[in-house]
């Protein structure tokens, strides 16, 4: 049986997924809804669902995403990704808006700096 643990005070996340603490260090970013991600590449992995490495937004868990099933090989968790441009899939079909994708060929996408 699990044991639920008590949340521990601290910052809550912002909407990107990080939080910073008092002294001004952030937290690293957690993949989730609202993450800007990329689907990595064929040149960084031949077997990716979309080998032109889209870009886009996470709008909503996937599949066994809140079981958080585990598979030999990494997880098995996906996320539905809202794409910035429709994408034509490693079979050609498409194309298409939005797409179920494995957390494993996703990547969050780099923070853009304040001006």
């Amino acid at each position: 049986m699990f044991t639920k643990r008590p949340r521990q005070p601290g910052p809550a996340p912002d909407a990107w997924g990080s939080s910073s603490s008092d002294d001004g260090r952030s937290a690293p970013a957690r993949m989730g809804v609202g993450a800007q991600v990329y689907v990595l590449d064929s040149d960084d992995d031949p077997g990716t669902p979309f080998p032109y490495g889209p870009t886009g937004i996470v709008v909503r868990a996937g599949g066994s995403a809140w079981q958080g099933v585990s598979a030999i090989g990494g997880s098995a968790r996906t996320w539905w990704v809202e794409f910035d441009s429709p994408q034509i899939d490693r079979d050609g079909d498409g194309p298409v808006e939005s797409a179920q994708v494995a957390e494993r060929f996703l990547r969050l996408a780099p923070p853009i700096a304040p001006h």
